[in-house]
């Protein structure tokens, strides 16, 4: 999906992926629905954030990264409402 161009009723979340958490074997999988999504992935200090993750809800937010990551939901932080 192209920068500014979002579907109608969507917001931007940030998903944060547990503190310490490497990203192995999941790493390709996750920079190329990055890439695909315009989501964009960050590292400050042990944390890894995917930021800009359009959609409707954090659930939805936080279920496209753990489906891509293999990650139970309740492993993730989404963070909601940050001005873009």
């Amino acid at each position: 999906m192209a920068k500014g161009d979002h579907p109608p009723g969507s917001e931007p979340f940030d998903v944060t992926l547990p503190e310490g958490f490497e990203l192995g074997a999941h790493r390709s999988a996750l920079e190329a629905a990055a890439k695909q999504a315009g989501w964009t992935i960050e590292r400050d200090g042990a944390l890894i954030i995917v930021r800009d993750i359009w959609t409707e809800n954090q659930d939805h937010a936080a279920l496209l990264i753990a489906t891509k990551m293999g990650l139970p939901l309740e492993r993730l932080t989404v963070w909601a409402g940050r001005e873009t």
